[in-house]
């Protein structure tokens, strides 16, 4: 592959609506979808420098996406455990005992 300068202006109108889809079908809700992407498209912003031109600008894009859902799932798993309300009894009754 050819290395391709990305063209950051280009992104939005090229890959968002991708991004999205992709996404929200992931996730299964449209304000954390568009979050992501917009997280995405940010990241990519901030780390265009390190784009090596190794695949396609598609590719690379999606390759971060990827990273920020299992980000969000990863996130959403710890605040469902530490607010689970069978672990919160749990911990009170743990800490009612002295334990």
């Amino acid at each position: 592959m050819s290395k391709e300068a990305p063209e950051p202006e280009k992104w939005v109108e090229n890959y968002a609506h991708m991004l999205y889809r992709y996404t929200l079908v992931r996730v299964k809700d449209p304000d954390v979808a568009d979050e992501l992407v917009q997280v995405t498209l940010f990241a990519a912003l901030k780390t265009q420098h390190t784009f090596a031109g190794k695949s396609t600008k598609k590719t690379w894009l999606f390759g971060i996406l990827k990273h920020k859902i299992m980000d969000q799932f990863r996130s959403a798993k710890k605040i469902s455990i530490s607010t689970s309300p069978m672990l919160t009894q749990t911990l009170s009754s743990l800490t009612q005992r002295g334990i």
